[in-house]
């Protein structure tokens, strides 16, 4: 009876081990995965804000490819973070929030004029702000 006894709460002991480190990678995934939705999302609404406004202001599409470059290269970043992101966060809305902001982001190239975009830029910070928010709390859960 002893022998049972000693070898269960071994087998429980690694059981719950096993299981927090477990636990602790994925919180440790999930906190590196919302920072790099937040980093690159940041720089993506940079980037476009930056475009759009070389755009309004009718430099030449010879100044303005590189800004559109760096922002096609930084979109597929943010959309890589956010495919990690809903992986690592099953059933979660979060991963569905900052697609949300992308598309907001994306959605900057169709302004027409300054204070539209500086509007929607407001807009794209405070959503931003949001879905941060909600992130802390989930990894506080």
């Amino acid at each position: 009876m002893g022998l049972l006894a000693t070898l269960l709460g071994a087998w429980l002991g690694a059981y719950w081990q096993h299981r927090n480190t477990r636990n602790l990678q994925l919180l440790e995934a999930r906190i590196r995965v919302y920072g790099e939705c937040a980093a690159s999302l940041y720089e993506f609404e940079r980037v476009t804000y930056s475009r759009v406004k070389a755009r309004l202001e009718a430099l030449p599409d010879a100044e303005r490819e590189p800004l559109r470059q760096e922002a096609y290269r930084i979109r597929s970043a943010v959309r890589a973070a956010i495919g990690q992101l809903s992986v690592l966060s099953a059933g979660s809305e979060i991963p569905k929030r900052f697609e949300a902001v992308r598309q907001a982001i994306g959605d900057l190239n169709a302004v027409e004029s300054h204070d539209d975009l500086k509007q929607r830029h407001n807009e794209i910070y405070v959503d931003l702000d949001r879905v941060l928010e909600q992130a802390r709390t989930d990894l506080t859960r």
